[in-house]
């Protein structure tokens, strides 16, 4: 039997995101590490080291000379922006192959996680609202929780379609008529148990209802932007066709959000039309395979 508790516990089993995050967090904190500190860490992880030369070599940075070494790049994208790459690159080695109780795999859910980080990185700016790598993470991170839900979930994409469709549910709402909880709760729970900073947790639980938002990560009022950012970067991504999970059609964005934000259509479609080029390039520099 599928119990709440079951599910939470679940969690505990998910993989770890690795040390190389953790150890770039130490450095970021160490007033006396110096790039070469970082540029250490760096080259000891392939991976993150691929998409650190692929992000310092993107058009964005417009060089006239090739970076091809790990000092070179963490002098150019500065150590807040490798911290962001290094997440991300993490959080991609830990996705499971599919996510099948959502009916989708790992190449549209890691679509759908950029597509939301890109956005809340452009409306962080626009609205004022924390940093552009915090503000990228916070959207990259946001469904964390499906990555246990949807192992729970799996067989039932066709029950939970109709539960959306006869019975006028939201995806949250369905998943709690089946596992009475939703990934929203069960994010926050990994959120934790990878001990991502109280920003992100409060991203990980609120994204579908930044309006009901309580936690206990930090006061609510301070925390709340960024679930509301996240919560129009997510709608804003599904619109749009950078998200195909169930009930994706359902979502409308909390005019609260908007309100809270001082967000207006016109912000919106200068985002996504900001962010529309800046996705796909996100995707290319940070595709690790799998």
């Amino acid at each position: 039997m599928i119990t709440r508790e079951k599910i939470l516990s679940a969690v505990e089993h998910l993989p770890a995101l690795g040390t190389t995050f953790a150890r770039l967090t130490d450095l970021e904190q160490d007033e006396s590490a110096d790039l070469e500190d970082f540029a250490e860490v760096v080259k000891g992880d392939p991976a993150l080291m691929g998409n650190l030369l692929r992000q310092a070599n993107s058009a964005e940075y417009g060089l006239s000379k090739q970076v091809s070494s790990a000092t070179q790049a963490v002098a150019v994208l500065g150590t807040r922006k490798v911290l962001a790459v290094a997440m991300a690159t993490a959080f991609r080695g830990v996705l499971p192959r599919t996510l099948a109780g959502y009916g989708i795999d790992a190449g549209a859910f890691w679509r759908h996680s950029i597509a939301v980080g890109v956005l809340s990185e452009i409306l962080g700016e626009e609205t004022g609202v924390g940093s552009g790598e915090e503000n990228f993470v916070a959207g990259l991170l946001h469904d964390i929780g499906k990555l246990v839900t949807g192992i729970y979930l799996e067989g039932e994409s066709d029950r939970v379609l109709r539960s959306i469709r006869d019975e006028d549910l939201l995806l949250v709402e369905a998943e709690r008529t089946l596992l009475g909880l939703d990934h929203c709760e069960v994010g926050l729970a990994v959120a934790r148990k990878w001990n991502l900073p109280p920003g992100i947790c409060a991203v990980a639980r609120w994204h579908h209802s930044p309006g009901t938002m309580r936690c206990r990560e930090g006061d609510t009022e301070v925390l709340r932007p960024f679930a509301d950012v996240v919560h129009v970067a997510d709608c804003l991504a599904h619109a749009f066709g950078y998200g195909t999970d169930l009930g994706e059609l359902s979502r409308e964005i909390d005019p609260g959000a908007m309100t809270r934000l001082e967000l207006h259509a016109s912000s919106l479609e200068e985002a996504m039309s900001r962010a529309a080029a800046e996705i796909e390039a996100r995707i290319e520099s940070l595709n690790t395979g799998k």
